[in-house]
């Protein structure tokens, strides 16, 4: 029998030899052993010290007629009971058993050994039951501090959201004759992609679709940094310094080195550019961003060369600027590389067929081309989404 004692031992027998035998076994394997010789007696010990264990003739009947094992059962759960029984009827043992005993042995057959084997299957079941209330009771407190933990981020997660979506600019906005919206799709409550735009004085708007590596909190704490410099470079325009970021290649470079300077361990591809209509270009630079943005000019549909590396990686990056002559009458839209994702094409170019082939339907109206691409009824998507268009109907 195991030397570690599963607490105190409770021996109920009218019997006086029986129960001092029995209890002598259990003391020699080192067990703590408290003994009752009737059914009151018994029940009132059991009571009181709550045993681990409780060894005896439990047929008894308590002076108020309820049977001793059914009414210590229901007492005492947890405690293990072993019936001692002068009786052999298969039917008692039976009934024991379903009653909730652990064993039922045999008075006259009963010896040391196969008392020993009987109380170490008792003892083990009760260990194992205690060691999994202790496990259930601990895992109902963890889930508990993760429910309570997980409900605090989620109101954070929530304001930050809100706080992210009041760093947006407008949508839609008018502005030098242009219409530019936007719209995002987080795939968590805070989203690593962001659009900006704003004017550069007359017939001069600069903007950028920007997605940042990863998801959540840490992504979108970048596009405070994005929104920073974003006012930034407007300051710097309305007090006529650093005139030379009006170029998206240099924007890039300066977002390239400043967030490389926060070692924040992120990086994030963009679309740049700046739309001039008083000589009626586009220049655009592009940071490892994909898809290719869509340009709908006049009768034409396009899909803009370029390319380069991420921003927040590669000291001293070099970005190449492009040059677009624009008609009266034209669209941008640029996506996130999230929303191939959704596309139900089988590789990407055909996915990227397809965005082209719902971008021009759309025809610059970006409520129809959110409706083309069925993002209202889009849930749980697995990257961040944001869309940015930019219309010029004349």
């Amino acid at each position: 029998m195991s030397r570690t004692s599963p607490g105190t031992i409770l021996v109920i027998d009218a019997d006086a030899d029986q129960r001092k035998r029995i209890s002598g076994w259990l003391q020699l394997d080192g067990f703590s052993v408290v003994s009752a010789a009737d059914a009151d007696a018994g029940f009132a010990l059991a009571r009181n010290l709550q045993p681990s264990l409780i060894i005896g003739d439990l047929v008894l009947a308590l002076a108020n007629g309820s049977q001793l094992l059914r009414a210590l059962l229901h007492e005492l759960p947890e405690s293990a009971v072993i019936v001692i029984t002068e009786s052999a009827s298969l039917n008692e043992a039976v009934n024991a058993l379903q009653e909730g005993a652990s064993d039922f042995l045999i008075k006259s057959l009963l010896n040391d050994d196969i008392l020993r084997v009987s109380v170490h299957r008792a003892v083990e079941r009760f260990s194992l039951r205690k060691e999994n209330q202790r496990v259930r009771l601990e895992l109902e407190q963890t889930n508990e501090r993760l429910a309570h933990s997980l409900k605090l981020l989620e109101m954070d997660q929530r304001a930050g959201r809100k706080v992210q979506s009041r760093m947006l600019p407008p949508s839609p906005h008018e502005t030098n004759g242009l219409r530019l919206s936007h719209f995002t799709l987080p795939s968590l409550y805070l989203s690593g992609d962001f659009v900006d735009y704003f004017s550069l004085g007359a017939g001069r708007t600069a903007f950028y679709l920007a997605d940042v590596s990863g998801h959540g909190a840490s992504s979108a704490f970048v596009t405070v940094f994005l929104k920073t410099l974003t006012n930034r470079i407007r300051r710097h325009f309305e007090k006529r310094t650093s005139v030379s970021l009006l170029s998206p290649a240099r924007i890039m470079a300066a977002m390239n080195e400043e967030l490389r300077a926060l070692d924040t361990g992120k990086h994030l591809t963009v679309f740049c550019g700046v739309i001039d209509t008083n000589v009626q270009k586009l220049t655009y630079a592009v940071g490892a961003h994909y898809p290719p943005p869509i340009l709908c000019n006049g009768n034409e549909v396009i899909q803009l060369a370029g390319s380069g590396l991420p921003l927040g990686l590669f000291q001293d990056a070099k970005y190449e600027e492009h040059v677009v002559d624009l008609q009266h009458r034209f669209s941008l839209v640029a996506a996130s590389d999230g929303i191939l994702e959704i596309l139900s094409a089988s590789d990407l170019v055909a996915k990227e067929a397809l965005l082209r082939a719902e971008v021009t339907a759309a025809n610059g109206q970006l409520d129809v081309l959110i409706e083309r691409l069925g993002l209202p009824s889009v849930r749980d998507v697995p990257d961040d989404i944001a869309l940015l268009m930019i219309q010029r109907d004349e």
